[in-house]
């Protein structure tokens, strides 16, 4: 076979770890001979993904709608995949287009990657399930949940862990004692799923008691504002540091500064940031979750899973890795070796997409049925749902 298709969509082109990823995932499939297009589908065109920086595929913008014109999007999408099939399509985030997937010819195979332990992914899956001709899990534990919820699936549900390039070689001579102890959170700031205000309350206490350590914090977000407010103090002393959004190449400079990597969150999948923190010696400092931390960090022998929203705990952990700084320094030795023999590389990862995308361009994986030409209409864009939040929004107003 000659030609091979790859069409990544998503909403907009924010930055997270996924689509970091998936970027980086396409690069390394165009240099094995995959042609990739990423499409944006979503109904208002933003002025983002400056992070790609000049990518070496197309990336193709719909025309701007209104919010309740799902089905020009959907109609847009099935046309462009039909001039390009046969293809692998990606849909990433992209629930709305996901609907369309039952009007896509047989010509087009659907991975659908599950990048988070969210519940809103296996809503999803399960909803498309039958029109699926693989479904990819990110940790260990998402694929468990979905083995369990996608009984008629087990053959098509596969585990393909991220990956990141490595880093060589670190040295880990040691820091100066005296040095404060370098803190970074990196990644979007929202009191949903990430725990910010978990996060203040941690730089607060640190601040009041004079823990000898640095934040830095790098992201945006839609709780930026509230969180920094809440952290006045210690930003105005220097306690904090405001980063803003980073490149990636900046974001990998600043964690090789870095001595610590915090997570408060309530969920996650496989944090990209972890992987990357982690391969620059960062310690993790981060929640237990069910799925993704626990894969990765072995409690007090490469870094601390903590309970979520266990502020004290924090605070107090912090505490001991300020205080016992050749403790600290074992600890990201371990995290570096951790992440380097864990076989967590961008190529191990691209080999394995490479194996699963090129079983589906011949057809070894069908969907469980037949699509039946009809797109979906997602029920929030549905007459009633929308009557029905008009109402409410009435009412309680």
């Amino acid at each position: 076979m000659n030609r091979k298709q790859i069409v990544v969509s998503s909403p907009d082109l924010g930055l997270s770890g996924a689509t970091t990823f998936i970027a980086r995932l396409l690069n390394r499939l165009q240099r094995d001979g995959w042609d990739a297009e990423w499409l944006v589908t979503g109904h208002v065109v933003k002025n983002d993904g400056q992070w790609l920086k000049e990518p070496s595929w197309p990336v193709q913008r719909f025309e701007e709608t209104k919010v309740g014109q799902i089905q020009k999007r959907q109609a847009m999408l099935i046309e462009r995949l039909q001039k390009t099939s046969p293809c692998v399509y990606l849909p990433t985030f992209d629930f709305d287009m996901l609907h369309a997937v039952p009007a896509l010819p047989p010509e087009v195979a659907v991975a659908m990657v599950v990048h988070s332990d969210e519940p809103v992914y296996y809503e999803a899956t399960l909803r498309m399930e039958r029109h699926l001709n693989a479904i990819v899990g990110v940790s260990d534990c998402i694929v468990r949940k979905l083995r369990q919820t996608l009984k008629n699936s087990f053959r098509r549900i596969h585990k393909i862990h991220y990956g990141i390039e490595p880093v060589t070689a670190l040295d880990f001579g040691g820091r100066p004692a005296s040095r404060l102890m370098e803190i970074i959170y990196c990644g979007r700031l929202s009191f949903y799923q990430k725990r910010i205000q978990d996060l203040a309350e941690v730089i607060r206490r640190c601040h009041s008691q004079h823990i000898p350590a640095r934040f830095s914090i790098a992201g945006t977000g839609p709780d930026e504002i509230e969180f920094f407010e809440s952290i006045a103090r210690p930003l105005a002393s220097g306690y904090v540091r405001r980063l803003g959004l980073l490149s990636n190449e900046e974001t990998l400079r600043v964690l090789s500064e870095s001595d610590i990597v915090i997570m408060t969150s309530d969920f996650e999948g496989l944090p990209v940031i972890l992987l990357e923190a982690m391969s620059q010696g960062c310690v993790p400092v981060v929640t237990r979750t069910e799925s993704g931390m626990a894969e990765l960090v072995r409690h007090m022998e490469n870094g601390y899973l903590l309970p979520i929203g266990d502020v004290a705990a924090f605070v107090e952990t912090l505490k001991i890795l300020s205080a016992e700084r050749s403790h600290l320094q074992q600890l990201k030795k371990a995290a570096f070796e951790g992440i380097h023999g864990g076989g967590f590389t961008l190529k191990r990862a691209a080999k394995e997409y490479t194996m699963l995308f090129e079983s589906l361009m011949l057809g070894e994986e069908k969907s469980a049925m037949a699509r039946n030409g009809r797109a979906i209409i997602p029920c929030q864009y549905r007459f009633k749902s929308r009557l029905r939040k008009a109402l409410h929004s009435l009412l309680w107003r």
